[in-house]
């Protein structure tokens, strides 16, 4: 992230969001805030504790008046806030990234992310979760005769199903999904 923020500086003032999530920031404790500060924006992150890879930010408008937010789940590689709409309603807003190796967290971690989702959907919560998860897929939803879907990646799709989440996008690169979900 770093050798590249100038760029995605840039970027962000071009277009201008409201929030933006990022996966595999590649930020450890040595990074300060200050490095990774966008200005007009709130700073959330959560670095990866063993190595430099992984890791998620997330940026929200300094006029949201942002909160940090946290979860009882365990999954290791997720940040939240939340912030009031022109209606007082809280609005939850996360990251996470789902590593496909398992020596970094070992096999628990698809288990801690359909976790997660579960936690989600009894929460009652208005939410919006960005992220990378990791599953090797070819389309959305996946299709159990696709030849490169995995039984996690339709384990994942099926606890979406259950806490009635819908990918709001879907965006393919090398095989992967990476989307954002949430609720009504």
């Amino acid at each position: 992230m770093l050798n590249k923020f100038d760029d995605f500086e840039a970027w962000i003032h071009d277009i201008n969001p409201d929030i933006v999530g990022v996966t595999e920031s590649w930020a450890t404790p040595t990074i300060s805030d200050s490095e990774l500060t966008l200005r007009g924006y709130d700073l959330f992150r959560q670095d990866r504790p063993a190595t430099r890879e992984g890791g998620v930010l997330l940026y929200v408008k300094h006029r949201l008046r942002a909160v940090k937010y946290e979860l009882s789940s365990k999954f290791p590689e997720q940040v939240w806030c939340y912030f009031q709409d022109e209606n007082n309603i809280k609005c939850y807003v996360g990251v996470c990234y789902r590593t496909p190796t398992v020596n970094i967290y070992g096999s628990s971690n698809h288990d801690l992310l359909q976790s997660l989702i579960n936690e989600l959907g009894t929460t009652k919560k208005h939410f919006m979760l960005m992220g990378d998860c990791n599953y090797r897929i070819l389309s959305w939803p996946p299709l159990a005769h696709d030849s490169g879907v995995t039984r996690e990646a339709l384990d994942f799709y099926d606890c979406l199903e259950e806490n009635f989440f819908y990918a709001a996008r879907c965006g393919m690169q090398k095989k992967r999904c990476h989307f954002g979900f949430g609720n009504n």
